[in-house]
């Protein structure tokens, strides 16, 4: 159905007001539009006095007929805003109505997971039926309690009364649809109650007699309303009776789910439906329903305060519910800070864990934005029988509150103490939740301020501009957990700041293409679209044992490179980044927090990455200064010295075959002329592929630069150079010991003069030792030899020398050390796995400066021009020269690669295929 058609029928808007272009949508025809109407005033519950329907469906009753009928075949909730129509005229009780939903599951014998969570939910508490008792009605059903005449009969075996449920004072107690053979099945007081319900109308349930308002409620008698003005404000404690089984995603779940991420404490459901730009009405029913189901607590000082009926002083907890209420430490007034008082439902609060949660926390707050996964590590670890709670509703609620984090500190305390002896997952669990409690507790020092963890997905919900008020109106300051998942899309907030990725371009596989690039460093990386198919190897993996491969939305994983190949069925549902990792084992990686520390002394490990050149390149493009993160550099195998001569601008093309066959026979021909073999090379505007075999003197007078060989393809294909030297190792660089032994047999089953052999041997020794040939290429096999450049000084020498200055290789200890290392990713926010890491970044957030209003004024500029770069980037490498190249818009999705690109010579390139 149309949006825009719905908008204009939830407005009453006629069909002769409606606007021309949506006549012609609808075919000018009235009679569409009026299905329209119909169609949409039963999905959507609307009531039938006061809309649009009422002029097109005639019949009342059988209107709200449909409602049900429609609301039982998709599961969905009770329409309780339309109680006093649907129970008074239809006599459909909630309880009816709950029995008939799992009437038709059981008979068509679906799982319980086809229930909707707020459905479940409700379910649970009227019938007392959770997932472990409809899995044993179903085992009662298929046997021969729950058949009757040979048929199935279900109905037998489901509740006949409600239970018992909670029931607060200021709630509404109203008449039902009685008969007079039901006032023959009451007793004297409750007789009494319905006359003066019938006489006065609706009552306060604190008003009456607890006990009988209770026993008129599960006989069906009376219903109960739970009425919420624009004036009311609610807080949402951690979850209790929470069902997780799916959403269904009709209009009033969804409501739901998006005011369970913007409601608090301080806001009054006024201004939340005003924030979100929802009718009151709705934003009051969702309140109304969180309230019934005990997912919030209404907050009102005068009926807490207020005397009720005595009755109301012992009342029975239900489900032991009231005793898992976390304590929420809310200070209801500026002048008052003492914890709230007893409520007269039996559910206590008690006094602040700490000293911080004291404080009043009103205003604009900091918000700890986190994904999915930690509510999972969280969930999944059974660290602690307190902390699932806290997990499944910082999942559903999709926030947890400062009022709840003190009995949510209290459960990850628990979790510290515990003898953390796992490995694997489970160890990662521990870290995880050990690390979020110290980030939690230092965040809540920053001064005046509260703290809200914030779920992203549960932001997602919201359209760009409702996201965008609701940040500026509650938070301000946001700071992101690292790293985030790749289904995640980031916050793109410039107001409030934000400490973590800048856009949501930064959380793709974009962004490390675009670090390589702006750089010159980075492991050579080709990012493949999606339908691309691999028949071969690249020639950038050779010598490669390990490869880093990453699915475009999905989690990094390393592979052996025998299984390349196994990639292909990957690419075809999504895009993939393979990138070398490893040459005789898989790479090693090093994490370095940012900001940078001052003092050199209190890193010192980190001090030679800080050094890198990498990092100073990047310094140019990412704020290191004013954001937070962590780098990481990766130790492939081989020697990365970057790329001096990059260009800022990516430049598609791919090779020209005219132009590589003329340069081919151009270079044959001039062989042929010198009566010399020279190297062969074809070049394009993106690759060089070179074999470096220029005689010395030619080679003395080239600058230094084209000198360093800038990539590992080079070494790979460089042909077979002509040297006078006899000492010549293999062209490709390459040199094994398994090669090596069997040149030996060889060599020693050859009958030749003793001078000859001693020669030959003096030669294979001279090339295990150095591992290098005459024109400087090494082996990808050591670890310290480069792939990516050429040392300055790899000629061939002699033998006397062959030894280094010894003064100048001290000199140059660290910067080769440096050079073993390579930037592989960048990330923002702060870490959850890493205690080293995450110590520094909150030191620095706390007490670094990071949160100072000037600090975040930086942040802000640096991160609009980030943004800007990254898409500036991204529009390169989606268009040829020529096209109509735009730079690319920021919309609700990261666009995918349109061509096949590779990292190389040290910079982003379309690949050639090869």
């Amino acid at each position: 159905m149309n949006a825009e058609v719905e908008d204009n029928i939830r407005k009453n808007v006629t069909w002769a007001h409606l606007p021309a272009h949506l006549k012609q949508i609808l075919g000018n025809s009235s009679k569409e539009y009026d299905r329209y109407v119909v169609n949409f005033s039963i999905k959507d519950q609307l009531r039938y006095r006061g809309n649009l329907v009422r002029h097109v469906f005639r019949d009342e009753k059988r209107y709200y007929e449909h409602i049900i009928a429609y609301s039982r075949e998709k599961l969905m909730l009770f329409p309780y805003h339309l109680a006093d129509m649907v129970v008074k005229g239809l006599r459909m009780t909630p309880f009816n109505y709950y029995i008939s939903v799992v009437e038709k599951l059981m008979l068509a014998e679906k799982s319980y997971d086809t229930l909707p969570n707020f459905t479940a939910a409700d379910c649970l508490r009227l019938l007392g039926i959770g997932r472990n008792e409809y899995i044993e009605l179903m085992n009662k059903s298929r046997s021969n309690r729950g058949r009757l005449f040979g048929r199935k009969n279900v109905r037998i075996l489901l509740p006949r009364v409600p239970c018992d449920i909670h029931v607060e004072p200021w709630w509404r107690v109203e008449i039902g649809l009685v008969l007079e053979e039901d006032i023959k099945m009451v007793s004297e007081e409750e007789l009494a109650l319905l006359d003066k319900l019938i006489d006065y109308g609706s009552q306060n349930a604190g008003d009456l007699d607890y006990h009988v308002v209770l026993t008129l409620y599960k006989k069906g008698l009376v219903y109960l309303d739970v009425p919420i003005t624009g004036a009311d404000r609610v807080q949402v404690p951690p979850l209790q009776g929470f069902v997780m089984n799916r959403i269904l995603g009709d209009y009033f779940e969804t409501l739901l789910y998006k005011i369970f991420v913007s409601i608090d404490e301080h806001t009054t459901v006024g201004e939340l439906a005003s924030v979100l730009q929802v009718e009151a009405e709705l934003v009051k029913q969702a309140v109304s329903l969180y309230c019934r189901l005990q997912f919030a607590r209404k907050l009102n000082q005068d009926e807490q305060e207020r005397k009720w009926h005595p009755s109301w002083t012992n009342i029975p907890v239900q489900n032991d519910k009231s005793l898992d209420i976390t304590p929420l430490t809310l200070a209801l007034t500026p002048t008052d800070s003492s914890p709230i008082p007893a409520s007269p439902t039996g559910g206590l609060s008690e006094p602040p864990d700490s000293p911080a949660a004291s404080t009043i926390r009103s205003g604009r707050r900091v918000a700890f934005l986190f994904d999915s996964a930690l509510t999972a590590f969280l969930m999944m670890g059974n660290l602690s029988p307190g902390l699932k709670r806290h997990a499944v509703t910082m999942f559903e609620v999709g926030k947890l509150c400062d009022e709840s984090l003190d009995s949510f500190l209290a459960e990850l305390e628990k979790v510290s103490v515990l003898d953390a002896e796992g490995e694997g997952e489970a160890r990662r669990f521990f870290d995880h939740a050990v690390i979020l409690r110290s980030t939690v507790l230092a965040l809540r020092k920053l001064p005046g301020r509260g703290l809200d963890l914030v779920r992203l997905e549960s932001l997602h919900s919201l359209d760009e501009a409702t996201c965008s008020r609701l940040l500026q109106k509650k938070y301000k300051l946001l700071v992101s957990m690292a790293p985030l998942s790749r289904e995640v899309r980031p916050v793109a907030s410039l107001s409030p700041p934000h400490l973590g990725p800048a856009v949501p371009e930064v959380n793709s596989l974009w962004f490390k293409l675009f670090l390589y690039h702006m750089t010159g460093y980075g492991p050579p990386s080709l990012l493949l679209t999606k339908g691309t198919t691999l028949k071969q190897l690249p020639r950038m993996f050779l010598g490669f044992s390990r490869l880093l491969v990453t699915s475009w939305l999905h989690e990094p994983a390393v592979i052996p490179i025998a299984n390349i190949l196994y990639v292909n069925a990957t690419l075809q549902f999504a895009c993939v980044l393979i990138q070398a990792y490893g040459v005789m084992r898989p790479a090693e990686t090093q994490v370095v927090p940012f900001p940078f520390s001052k003092s050199e002394t209190d890193r010192p490990n980190e001090v030679l990455f800080h050094k890198h050149g990498a990092v100073k390149c990047l310094s140019e493009v990412v704020d290191l200064e004013h954001n937070c993160g962590y780098l990481t550099f990766v130790n492939i195998g081989i020697l990365d010295f970057g790329c001096k001569n990059k260009e800022k601008v990516v430049r598609l093309g791919r090779p020209s075959k005219s132009g590589a066959i003329g340069s081919a026979k151009q270079v044959q021909k001039k062989s042929e002329n010198n009566n010399q073999e020279e190297p062969l090379s074809i070049t394009n505007e993106n690759f060089s592929f070179k074999a470096e075999t220029t005689p010395q003197k030619t080679l003395d007078k080239q600058p230094e630069d084209d000198k360093k060989l800038q990539s590992p393809v080079e070494s790979h294909f460089a042909l077979t150079p002509v040297t006078n030297s006899q000492s010549s190792s293999p062209a490709n660089g390459f040199t094994s010991q398994e090669g090596n032994c069997l040149l030996q047999e060889e060599l020693d089953q050859l009958v030749i003069d003793e001078t000859a052999k001693s020669k030959t041997e003096n030669t294979l020794t001279l090339t295990l030792k150095n591992s290098i040939s005459v024109d400087g290429l090494l082996s990808p096999m050591e670890d310290n030899i480069s792939m990516f450049s050429r040392d300055e000084g790899s000629d061939v020498k002699s033998s006397e020398g062959s030894v280094k200055d010894e003064t100048k290789e001290e000199n140059d200890t660290e910067n080769d050390r440096a050079e073993v290392w390579t930037l592989l990713d960048c990330h923002f926010g702060v870490p959850l796995f890493d205690v080293n890491a995450n110590t520094n970044i909150c030191d620095s957030i706390v007490s670094g400066g990071l949160a100072e209003t000037e600090s975040l004024e930086h942040l802000v500029e640096s991160s609009r021009k980030l943004g800007t770069s990254l898409l500036d980037f991204i529009s390169q490498c989606q268009y040829y020269p020529g096209e109509n190249m735009e730079i690319l818009k920021r919309g609700r999705l990261v666009p995918l690669p349109r061509h096949n690109l590779v990292f190389d010579n040290g910079r982003v390139s379309e690949w050639s295929g090869k």
